[in-house]
């Protein structure tokens, strides 16, 4: 391997070991949903590796719980999410798997190690590409490696991305390098949407368990079911009280006739008793008739008897009929004597009735007696035993009321289920998170192997199997990257390679510790144009491999004179208007959030100095998901149609560069918020100088912040939306 290989590649090796470890997964932030029903998570001021994995997770992470796979689209610093499907409420924030800067040296160190063969790079590492003949674009369908170099607004990435897809469309296989939008797509899985269906599901139930929990804090619901046991008993003993004072009735009208019975039976007894000789004569005569009746019937049997002829036993026969009829005479003689006292036998049957007839209602009375008093003695004793826990309280009325009015016992009692679920509804979760992460995996991995077919497009050196190459390579912004990851993407060339950019781009971010060794002052510090010697545009018209862009299409005259003021060179344009306003603070701190809030719908853009400025912007910014906030380096490459640059600090003095680019970005309108007094006062060579420069030359329109910022009055609102008329922009 060539020397300039091995040196790139310890300077790539250099930056790796200084950048920090990361873990594998990024939190992104929390999820916000716009008016229109969409997804997002506000990223601006963030720096972002290449997206390859995209979840919909809790505060723990895609491991710790539900991960749901989304697809998303990185727009001026807002990721835009893709419909996710039934979504469990725990996924509100987002979770991003990207190619870090360890992960991207370590791509570019194993790129360089791994280019055995490559005399493109070879030459461009040399500085010696190839000559420059024709027209930039056909430079892209000719074999060799060349530059393209062009000031800002010149239509390079326009130019390469035109090539890009021609050379695709006609069977070569191309890397196209540029910083464009980041875009991951899921394809829908009937599988997955069902598992998170499941999830969302079983989410609600906790989310309603965790409700009712914090609904429920304080109920005592021992209380309640004793302060309820009080008053139903309360008004249980209540609707008794009648029942018992019936049933005491029912007692006292059984009582007597109990009483009443038993007197009947007392007469019918004594009148049974009174006749109990004449009884007894009754008895008597019943024996004496039956008897004569026997005796009558042996008189006419032995009569008969004794009218035959003679027989043996005559004479006893006659002697015992003498002895019946002596007989017969003292049974007559002895019934006349009692059938004259004897009781009748109606009379007789009268008094075994009436008795019988006492006996029985006796009997009926006592069971009725009986009865009615077991009725009354278990109304007592349940009166009793209700009245023994006490009277409910007024406070006990109020209480239990107010448990009532707010469905407390209802709740209580759809938590404990929900409590009784519990564990079943953690294994059944656990399953279904394992689940969902494969099927989520598995849409990963397919993604990974289904490449991007033809033409690959990256910002950064793509992770490649051993000897891949392609048959032309494009490199866009080759003025904002290291000659390293420049000469690592030719080498992938086989035939044709294009380096495109501006060396007026703010250069490459390398650590400052870092500069002072040699491999990376040497390979990672300059830029493909630095290396082969171009620092200026006359660098670039006379060298032989380099194509020059002569015209530019974003802006006009007034940013073109603004960026000549500071030394930085552009094209002639083709007639595009832009409007340039200096917004005077009149020495006031600026009201970023007042700012953001007037700024124009639309393509806009506000560009701070530095990070911390421009974090201060996206935080002000945090309702108008349509302004792209950045620094000049951040912006690099993109255009909009309104541009604020924030100038109220004197931080881009430093930063001539990153102010160029910043001012270079807008189509339409450029806003400069700055104090004018501050502008008048600048040094000539700076950014604020260059604006006093604009100004003295009647180039910008000065216009008092303040007219455009504060809020309309309350009553012009009011006024205005009755006419229908919005609150006015800046415009």
């Amino acid at each position: 391997m060539a020397d300039w290989r091995r040196e790139a590649a310890r300077a790539a090796e250099a930056e790796r070991d200084d950048a920090p470890h990361e873990d594998e997964w990024h939190d992104l932030g929390e999820v916000i949903g716009t008016e229109d029903g969409g997804l997002a998570v506000d990223l601006r001021g963030r720096r972002l590796g290449r997206l390859h994995d995209i979840r919909l997770a809790g505060s723990d992470g895609p491991r710790g719980g539900a991960a749901v796979p989304v697809g998303a689209r990185l727009h001026h610093g807002v990721l835009w999410l893709d419909d996710p499907g039934p979504l469990p409420s725990e996924c509100a924030r987002v979770w991003a798997r990207w190619t870090g800067t360890r992960d991207e040296c370590d791509t570019l160190v194993r790129t360089l190690r791994r280019a055995d063969f490559a005399p493109l790079a070879d030459r461009l590492a040399d500085g010696r590409p190839d000559r420059a003949y024709g027209d930039p674009y056909g430079a892209c369908f000719l074999p060799g490696v060349r530059l393209i170099w062009g000031p800002p607004g010149t239509g390079k990435t326009t130019l390469l991305a035109k090539a890009a897809d021609e050379l695709a469309g006609s069977g070569k296989r191309v890397l196209f390098l540029t910083g464009t939008e980041q875009a991951l797509s899921v394809p829908a899985d009937p599988q997955r949407l069902a598992v998170q269906q499941q999830l969302a599901a079983l989410s609600a139930q906790e989310r309603r368990l965790a409700e009712l929990d914090h609904t429920l804090a304080g109920f005592d619901h021992a209380a309640f079911l004793a302060v309820e046991q009080r008053i139903a008993n309360h008004r249980r003993a209540h609707l008794l009280e009648p029942e018992f004072a019936k049933a005491s009735q029912e007692h006292d009208v059984t009582a007597k006739e109990l009483a009443a019975a038993r007197q009947e039976l007392r007469t019918a007894r004594a009148a049974w008793d009174e006749v109990a000789e004449q009884r007894e004569l009754l008895a008597e005569s019943r024996t004496l008739t039956a008897r004569l009746t026997t005796t009558e019937s042996d008189i006419a049997r032995l009569s008969e008897r004794l009218h035959r002829r003679f027989y043996r036993g005559r004479r006893a026969d006659r002697k015992a009929l003498r002895a019946n009829e002596k007989r017969r005479s003292e049974l007559a003689e002895r019934l006349a004597e009692c059938g004259g006292r004897a009781l009748t036998e109606e009379r007789a049957a009268e008094l075994d009735r009436a008795l019988a007839d006492a006996h029985r209602r006796l009997d009926a009375a006592a069971r009725d007696e009986a009865h009615a008093y077991t009725s009354l003695e278990y109304l007592r004793g349940k009166i009793a035993q209700l009245r023994s826990v006490g009277a409910p309280s007024t406070q006990d009325q109020r209480f239990h009321a107010e448990c009532v009015r707010l469905e407390l016992p209802d709740l209580h009692d759809e938590r404990e289920r929900l409590r009784a679920e519990s564990d079943e509804r953690a294994a059944r979760r656990g399953r279904l998170e394992e689940r969902l992460w494969w099927l989520g995996d598995r849409a990963y991995q397919r993604r990974r192997q289904a490449g991007s077919g033809l033409l690959t497009r990256a910002s950064s050196l793509p992770e490649l199997e051993d000897g891949e190459l392609f048959d032309v390579v494009l490199v866009d912004d080759a003025g904002s990257r290291r000659l390293a990851e420049v000469l690592a993407a030719v080498a992938l060339a086989r035939h044709t390679a294009v380096v495109a950019g501006d060396f007026g781009s703010p250069g490459p971010r390398v650590p400052p510790r870092l500069r002072e060794r040699p491999e990376v002052r040497r390979w990672s510090v300059p830029t493909a144009f630095a290396h082969c010697g171009i620092r200026k545009p006359e660098d670039a018209e006379e060298h032989p491999g380099c194509h020059v862009l002569t015209t530019q299409y974003r802006f006009g005259d007034a940013v073109r004179m603004l960026a000549d003021h500071l030394g930085v060179p552009t094209m002639s344009g083709d007639g595009v208007a832009t409007e340039v306003v200096l917004l005077d603070t009149g020495g006031q701190p600026a009201r970023h959030a007042t700012v953001a809030a007037a700024m124009p719908l639309g393509d806009t853009a506000v560009v701070a100095p530095h990070r911390t400025a421009a974090a201060t912007w996206a935080t002000a910014a945090r309702d108008r998901l349509d302004i792209a906030v950045g620094t000049g380096r951040t912006v690099c490459g993109q255009e909009f149609e309104t541009v604020l640059v924030d100038l109220t600090t004197d931080d881009w003095s430093a930063r001539t560069r990153a102010f160029v680019s910043a001012v270079t970005r807008p189509c339409r309108r450029l806003y400069l918020l700055a104090d004018l007094s501050a502008v008048r006062a600048a040094a000539p060579g700076t950014p604020l100088g260059a604006i006093e420069a604009l100004r003295r030359d009647g180039a910008l329109t000065v216009r008092p912040a303040g007219e455009l910022l504060i809020p309309q009055p309350r009553q012009a609102v009011e006024r205005s939306a009755r006419d229908g008329d919005q609150p006015a922009h800046i415009s």
